[in-house]
């Protein structure tokens, strides 16, 4: 028998695939977080910054991005 999986939360780091199914899983009333990639330091990728509209968690790996929108939150480094 086949078990379908139906978590309570997505997690993504910083892609656009990830994106679009982020997007799907909080029309379906999932929780969202998303991780920015480490890659950019000097300002949330394209993605990140459209995630940050509807992510419930929106973080970033550099602490002076999380300095500039109160909608991203820095809690350290994931490597």
């Amino acid at each position: 028998m086949l078990k379908i999986a139906k978590p309570d939360a997505v997690i993504s780091t910083g892609a656009l695939p990830g994106l679009l199914l982020c997007f799907i899983a909080k029309l379906m009333g999932k929780q969202v977080i998303w991780v920015d990639s480490m890659a950019n330091y000097q300002q949330l990728s394209f993605s990140g910054k459209i995630a940050r509209l509807f992510c419930d968690i929106c973080l970033t790996q550099w602490e002076h991005l999380a300095a500039n929108d109160k909608r991203v939150s820095y809690w350290g480094k994931v490597l």
